[in-house]
């Protein structure tokens, strides 16, 4: 919980000559957007998510972290380019920094949730039956899949 002195070491870290790899330094920004986040600066927090795409764009894992914030905050349009973003990266380096979460049902869970919002239904329910294939014992996965299908059903 040494969240603020987290917030310094990444600063300093990202600020050396020799930070450069790009993998690398999008880790310490999602960590960044995760010690903002539980300091409860969600602004900021969006920001170095953000940023960490930008810093490494061809990984999924700074994606997801943007779209969860995104989630978070209801911010469905961003959290749904996020999620679709990182469903576009098929190239999964095997680096340290990469998050095997990230390889799951997450992208695919956090795409349909925010596709139902903005009312494209029939995808949501195409999205969530993607991320049953990865868990498909998830009883909330299986919980939102019923509530979409009886909602255009009905």
């Amino acid at each position: 919980n040494l969240w603020s002195e987290a917030i310094g070491a990444l600063n300093n870290y990202l600020e050396l000559p020799g930070s450069t790899w790009p993998n690398e330094r999008c880790y310490a920004m999602r960590l960044l957007g995760k010690c903002y986040e539980n300091l409860g600066d969600l602004v900021t927090a969006q920001r170095w998510h953000r940023l960490a795409c930008i810093e490494a764009p061809n990984t999924r894992e700074p994606w997801v972290d943007l779209s969860l914030a995104c989630y978070r905050r209801h911010m469905w349009a961003e959290s749904y380019a996020a999620a679709k973003s990182a469903l576009q990266i098929t190239d999964k380096a095997l680096v340290y920094t990469m998050d095997p979460s990230v390889w799951t049902e997450k992208p695919y869970d956090l795409a349909s949730i925010s596709a139902w919002h903005l009312g494209r239904k029939d995808e949501a329910i195409v999205l969530c039956q993607k991320a049953l294939e990865f868990n498909p014992k998830d009883t909330r996965l299986m919980s939102n899949l019923v509530k979409m299908t009886e909602a255009e059903d009905g």
